[in-house]
């Protein structure tokens, strides 16, 4: 029997034990029913990762340099796709570095992560903070716009905070309606407006998202000026970082709005929240085909890292199985992907609604 996304609660017949009668309100509890080998780097699977990430985006680059040399469309398109899932290679290995978990070295992690995350135009460090606030306020409607650290994740407007943006402005409603119709530009959007603006960030912070923006600079002119040498044409630039950068942006939303937009799943008043409630029942693992789970290292089963971020995406799928044969795996939700799917949370998934604790469309709140 084939799977769908819709509201697939994953049960096992492993244990008798039953799910406690009131909900944990920690993580504790979860993070020991899995393997404490689990949260530890492991180097040579470490190693193993980033010698498929280096080699894809070899590959797809070649590709790119075929076209631009014997001027091929068709091939420079081939190429743009390849390299675009390529880079998302390169995103995950530098997102478990930013929470040092892919290798025992810090230094060494977040060198690996400035290289890895220049291919998607991202500065180190301002995401890694953005980021980590994101983990530590998962599905809490609490927000400060004017700072980065809340969730930052695809939290959607409440019912009255939509109704005063398009009151304050309709150019900016507009803006998020396009966000939540189409996400690459709202995963586009999400780069600049939080990771542009050091004044966002804590005093604390500044000096190193600064390093990450000199790093970013001179890492881009740099290769810009090794694809000119490499192909004779500055045009390479666009060819080899701009175009594959752009659409690695379908990639990112692909994985970030299906992990935390669902009609499934709940957002929570400040009050209401716990660490439970936002990172094991409000979070949703859409299972993308093996075959793209693999080369993207397995970013798709994405409750095993929310319980904690020291677990490497290598060791994802064994954390994952351990999670669904314990108590807590009536709390975890789960289905493959499938675009009809897809297209019910571009729909549905709009503004919060605090009443009802539900998603409503543009259209239930209109006047």
């Amino acid at each position: 029997m084939s799977q769908t996304l819709e509201t697939e609660r994953i049960r096992t017949d492993k244990s008798s034990d039953a799910m406690p009668k009131s909900r944990p309100v920690t993580l504790d509890g979860p993070r020991k029913s899995i393997r404490s080998e689990l949260f530890q780097p492991n180097t040579g699977k470490a190693i193993r990762v980033l010698f498929v990430a280096i080699a894809f985006q070899l590959i797809s680059y070649a590709v790119i340099y075929f076209g631009i040399k014997f001027e091929q469309s068709w091939l420079l398109g081939i190429g743009w796709i390849l390299t675009s899932m390529s880079v998302t290679s390169l995103f995950v290995i530098g997102h478990d570095c930013a929470h040092a978990s892919f290798l025992k070295n810090n230094r060494v992690n977040d060198f690996i992560g400035h290289i890895a995350f220049l291919f998607s135009f991202y500065p180190y460090y301002a995401w890694k903070y953005t980021h980590n606030a994101h983990h530590a306020h998962t599905n809490d409607l609490t927000s400060n716009q004017s700072k980065v650290y809340f969730d930052n994740a695809w939290l959607p407007f409440t019912v009255s905070e939509y109704k005063l943006l398009k009151k304050n402005s309709k150019a900016l409603a507009f803006l998020y309606q396009c966000t939540r119709y189409f996400p690459p530009i709202g995963s586009l959007l999400h780069n600049f407006v939080f990771h542009a603006f050091p004044s966002k960030f804590i005093e604390s912070h500044r000096k190193k998202v600064y390093v990450s923006y000199a790093v970013l600079l001179v890492g881009l002119l740099t290769l810009g000026f090794g694809f000119y040498l490499l192909t004779g044409r500055w045009i390479a630039f666009i060819h080899f970082l701009i175009i594959p950068g752009l659409l690695f942006q379908f990639w990112m939303s692909f994985y970030t709005f299906l992990h935390h937009t669902s009609t499934e799943i709940a957002f929570y008043k400040k009050e209401e929240w716990t660490p439970y409630l936002g990172q094991i029942v409000s979070t949703y693992n859409s299972l993308a085909p093996k075959w793209l789970s693999f080369i993207h290292f397995h970013i798709d089963i994405h409750t095993p890292h929310h319980l904690s971020t020291a677990i490497p995406c290598y060791h994802l799928p064994a954390a994952y199985a351990d999670l669904k044969h314990s108590v807590y795996a009536d709390d975890l939700k789960e289905g493959k992907f499938e675009w009809k799917y897809m297209k019910k949370q571009l729909m549905e998934c709009h503004v919060w609604d605090e009443v009802s604790k539900r998603y409503l469309k543009f259209s239930d709140v209109e006047d």
